[in-house]
């Protein structure tokens, strides 16, 4: 009787094992998001303009103009927005808008900042676009740049991605949470490591994979407890939800 329970609780144990597992890690990776998964950027964004046409002239000077009037200040606000985190929008949430007391909604957007990263690097190498430093040496970045393709934006992707989720969790700050989203975007073309339509198209590319995240019922589940999680830190009233 003794071996046939202990077998029984090994099976038990081997069917239960695998779901165990995803209870224990709650945040799916990017494969782990069918609608992320199934987008092709190179099929989405338009090329991007030619180092010697007149749109990528343009450009370039446009990044150097606005390095010319580069504050200390808004250097140091691009140098602090490499940073891919959510709560680099603390600023406009607020000062309960902690990493440290809010782990469900930090595990949330962890999730969707993979997920958005993992779509951008998919498609970068298809355009291999030089940043706008390795184009012109007068260019000089605030801090120690990436030397990936320029194209799209992965920081303006995260941005937007981040920008969308949490306004549908706070819709109250809607206007300013967005606000700040394009910040985080321009600072990279402050910053000298990003040309304009590198960011426009990073704002493309994080609309769609906001929507596909939006859509995930995996991703969903997250988004309730970050929802109940945050708005509760926050003091605001009412769940919010869609």
């Amino acid at each position: 009787m003794r071996m046939k329970n202990a077998f029984l609780s090994a099976a038990l144990a081997a069917l239960l094992l695998p779901h165990l597992a995803l209870w224990a890690d709650e945040a799916p990776a990017h494969t782990d998001i069918p609608g992320v998964q199934a987008i092709d950027l190179t099929r989405l964004l338009a090329p991007p303009p030619a180092e010697d046409s007149q749109q990528g002239k343009d450009e370039l000077q446009q990044v150097l103009d606005l390095q010319a009037k580069r504050t200390d200040a808004e250097a140091a606000a691009c140098v602090a927005d490499q940073e891919y985190s959510v709560f680099r929008f603390t600023d406009v949430v607020g000062p309960a808008f902690d990493a440290a007391v809010l782990p469900k909604t930090a595990a949330y957007f962890s999730a969707a900042v993979d997920a958005a990263k993992a779509t951008v690097d998919a498609s970068k190498g298809h355009w291999d676009r030089r940043r706008p430093f390795l184009v012109d040496s007068r260019v000089q970045p605030c801090d120690k740049p990436s030397k990936s393709a320029s194209y799209p934006s992965g920081h303006a992707t995260a941005g937007t991605v981040m920008a969308i989720l949490l306004a549908d969790l706070v819709p109250e700050k809607q206007a300013a949470i967005y606000a700040r989203g394009w910040l985080f975007a321009q600072h990279r073309v402050m910053g000298g490591v990003h040309f304009p339509s590198d960011i426009a198209a990073g704002r493309i590319a994080g609309t769609v994979v906001a929507q596909a995240i939006l859509a995930d019922p995996g991703m969903q589940a997250m988004a309730r407890q970050a929802r109940a999680e945050l708005r509760s830190a926050l003091k605001l009233d009412g769940n919010q939800a869609p």
